[in-house]
């Protein structure tokens, strides 16, 4: 079951308290962070889908509507064959009162200012950077090996109580559970200040799905975002920024 902290933040973006009930499909326009400026965005969990139009025109807002599952990628593209996408996105909730396992030795994992990390967030790909969303972090849990810093985590304040969870390893680090072991320590820190730990990693990201399913998280929603051409934009104009929904940060900003 997906914890209600979870749909309260998707309604408090949407700013639509209807949005995501079961067996219900609601339409917003202007939201924050459900999808980048002008861009359809789409959240579900289970057979409730929210749906942010974007500067899509009514018609084509009809037809997202009228599919089976409007934030299955196959489906979208062979409706609407959108410009350009991002994601799908897989959200991923601790079940009821799951409990984060021991897997790590927790002597080795310390927690640091994000600002001592600088040197080593610079010498990593800037796509794994943006994604984890840790350079946004004032503090973050990292584990050493002889003084080098091989992996960092921790997470932002999102509305509704909601702890996002970042986790960033170094490329040469990975596979030997340097980022489990980061996680589970973020994902503790965000249970012990009363907050709903939230997961998210592209569908294609296996290595981030499974370092979540080892702590005890469940896959319960999905969100993916879509340009369309201006043929089948009517909307009102979009925001001159962008929001990055890729990212951790606080998508009110």
């Amino acid at each position: 079951m997906v914890p209600e902290p979870a749909r309260r933040l998707w309604r408090t973006l949407a700013a639509d308290d209807r949005a995501l009930h079961p067996h219900t499909t609601t339409v917003v326009r202007g939201s924050r962070g459900i999808a980048p400026a002008g861009w359809v965005g789409v959240v579900r969990f289970g057979d409730a889908s929210l749906i942010e139009a974007g500067q899509a025109d009514d018609a084509s807002i009809a037809r997202l509507r009228a599919l089976d599952d409007p934030s299955d990628p196959a489906q979208v593209e062979a409706a609407l064959q959108p410009d350009r996408t991002m994601g799908p996105a897989l959200l991923a909730y601790l079940p009821g009162r799951a409990r984060v396992p021991d897997l790590e030795d927790r002597s080795h994992v310390e927690e640091v200012p994000v600002s001592t990390l600088r040197d080593w967030l610079a010498a990593l790909p800037d796509e794994d950077v943006d994604e984890s969303s840790v350079a946004e972090m004032e503090q973050a849990l990292v584990l050493r090996r002889a003084g080098i810093v091989l992996g960092a985590a921790g997470h932002l304040g999102w509305p509704a109580g909601i702890g996002h969870v970042g986790v960033l390893v170094a490329p040469d680090a990975r596979g030997a559970g340097v980022g489990t072991a980061v996680a589970a320590a973020a994902t503790r820190r965000v249970l012990d200040q009363g907050l709903t730990p939230q997961w998210r990693a592209a569908a294609s990201n296996l290595a981030s799905r499974t370092v979540a399913r080892r702590l005890g998280y469940r896959e319960m929603g999905r969100q993916f975002c879509f340009e369309l051409d201006e043929a089948h934009a009517g909307g009102p104009p979009a925001a001159a920024t962008r929001t990055n929904v890729r990212s951790g940060r606080d998508p009110r900003q």
